[in-house]
């Protein structure tokens, strides 16, 4: 098995790669991916930072928040900013449909959006990054499993 934080970017990755049709299947679970024009739109996956807490009822749990960084990437045309909210709505959406994660959290919650502009590409690129925090916990010698 793997991480539980890794097992939840995975499933947002497929959640993602299923209904975000905007971007023809175009979901990268990493953040190290050489996207070019033809790769355009694209979305890649990642984690963030995670905070993480003692909890000693029972069986002692840690109680953890990663941010997982959902990045969709358009070219940058004139209509940039409205492709990249079509792109958001539909990244939303999917999310709030899995808002356990399958499961394996307690909530993915939208958390933030960053929309950016860069013509530093072969090709102007507008991002959009939403972070979502997600919630969820696991036994402090099983960081496998979701409790």
């Amino acid at each position: 098995m793997a991480h539980v934080r890794q097992q939840i970017r995975e499933r947002i990755v497929s959640v993602l790669n299923s209904n975000v049709t905007l971007v023809s299947n175009r979901v990268y679970g990493t953040r190290v991916y050489s996207l070019t024009d033809a790769d355009l739109p694209a979305i890649t996956v990642y984690a963030g930072s995670e905070a993480s807490a003692l909890q000693t009822i029972g069986v002692k749990t840690s109680a953890r928040v990663v941010s997982i960084e959902v990045d969709a990437y358009v070219r940058a045309t004139t209509n940039f900013d409205n492709d990249v909210d079509a792109i958001a709505v539909q990244i939303e959406e999917a999310i709030a449909n899995d808002f356990t994660v399958n499961g394996l959290a307690k909530s993915a919650v939208l958390s933030g959006t960053d929309i950016n502009f860069s013509g530093e590409a072969e090709q102007p690129v507008g991002s959009a990054k939403l972070t979502f925090d997600v919630r969820y916990d696991t036994a402090i010698n099983d960081v496998e499993t979701a409790r």
